[in-house]
């Protein structure tokens, strides 16, 4: 398993609330700035368009775990 940058965590998981939250976890709904990243979701979505809603509960678990 390859290190992990946090700070590339925080940045990739705040582009991911971004998107759930404003663009409902539509990417064509969405304005990216940073199309690696913009590539890697679409893909991943396209793969399986079911993880939109398994993203959206793991966003939910964290922004839970880092709450008041």
């Amino acid at each position: 398993m390859s290190e992990v940058s946090l700070s590339q965590l925080a940045s990739d998981l705040s582009r991911l609330h971004r998107l759930l939250s404003f663009a409902d976890g539509d990417p064509d709904e969405y304005e990216f700035s940073d199309p690696c990243f913009e590539a890697a979701l679409r893909r991943r979505l396209k793969s399986d368009p079911a993880q939109a809603r398994q993203l959206r509960h793991n966003a939910s678990d964290v922004a839970l775990l880092v709450s008041d």
